[in-house]
């Protein structure tokens, strides 16, 4: 290969690479090179090929600069959406605003730094799966408690696919007290940036309780408030078809109206993670107001794949007579992430 075209070819690759990353100065000299995440509670997440995610205290950040527009949210509560660009002095960056002169600006000033998420073109696969075992309870009983969960998302273009499976088995003084399979899978279809079209079935098995067998089928709108590189929240509002067999042999159904929400928020640049997700029904049965089923927990970011998690689950059920329930169980546990 001719020369020329050797020295063009690296050029080139030099040039895209630099289109692509964003460069961090630090007050000891070192330069970083990524992707910037955000910049939240003063700390940057940078997001690297060499080192992964990396979250960087903003004091120890000189300038900084970005190839893409991002929002950038001051303290005074004026925001832009501009690109950035590093500036001579330190604890500055320039905001490029179009028409406008670059603005200098002190890098404590920017309460948070969001990277405007454009419509998935290429498929975009996460999810979590985390193992919980408990020895013995709080009393000093003998309790043994196995909780896997595993939950995984797919998305491409306007379509995303949902799966989540929750495995349950618990013994107290060798009796068994609870043993459960639960596994669900959600078709979102996006007819807009942020209302989608949700369809839902859920299959949940019980060895022990009264209902053995329960399969559900539901649709119905849902509206996605935000999805940023911070978190998401959704909501959704379903009509649902219920189909139970109860340990006896005999059979049931009903209808429901539900309503389902998911709020997802990183904290401390990454670090600790807030989940939160609940379904709640209100059947066509006259004895029953209704039934919920929520968790809450927040999870510890070990490495870019391990975390440690601390979850509560609540099951409800509401009903006119004494036949309703409540249930809470806490879990800790290992997992990983992708």
């Amino acid at each position: 290969m001719p020369l020329f075209r050797v020295v063009l070819l690296c050029c080139l690759s030099v040039l895209s690479w630099r289109s692509v990353a964003d460069t961090l100065w630090l007050d000891n000299g070192d330069r970083l090179t990524g992707k910037v995440a955000f910049l939240e509670g003063g700390k940057l997440v940078l997001e690297t090929d060499f080192a992964g995610t990396l979250s960087i205290d903003v004091a120890r950040i000189t300038t900084f600069n970005s190839d893409e527009p991002v929002l950038v949210k001051l303290r005074d509560g004026i925001q832009h959406t501009v690109q950035l660009a590093e500036s001579e002095r330190d604890g500055q960056v320039l905001l490029r605003v179009p028409n406008r002169r670059p603005i200098a600006t002190d890098i404590r000033a920017i309460r948070q730094l969001l990277v405007p998420r454009p419509l998935v073109q290429d498929s975009v696969w996460e999810g979590d799966a985390s193992a919980a075992l408990d020895i013995k309870d709080t009393s000093g009983n003998e309790k043994r408690d196995i909780d896997i969960d595993v939950t995984s998302r797919l998305r491409h273009g306007r379509w995303r696919h949902d799966w989540a499976l929750d495995y349950d088995r618990d013994y107290s003084n060798d009796v068994k007290t609870s043993h459960t399979l639960d596994a669900s899978y959600d078709l979102n279809r996006f007819i807009t940036d942020q209302w989608f079209w949700a369809s839902s079935v859920q299959y949940k098995r019980d060895h022990i309780n009264e209902i053995a067998r329960q399969r559900q089928f539901g649709m119905g709108p849902g509206y996605e408030w935000w999805n940023t590189a911070l978190g998401r929240f959704e909501t959704s509002v379903r009509l649902d078809r219920a189909w139970l067999k109860e340990r006896d042999g005999s059979r049931a159904r009903y209808d429901a109206l539900g309503l389902q929400w998911d709020y997802r928020r990183f904290l401390l640049g990454k670090r600790f993670e807030l989940f939160h997700s609940a379904e709640t029904q209100v059947p066509d049965d006259p004895k029953v107001r209704y039934l919920m089923d929520a968790d809450l927990g927040i999870r510890y970011r070990l490495t870019s794949w391990a975390s440690l998690s601390l979850k509560g689950e609540l099951d409800y059920l509401n009903t006119t007579d004494d036949s309703g329930y409540r249930d809470t169980r806490y879990t800790l546990g290992l997992g990983v992430g992708w």
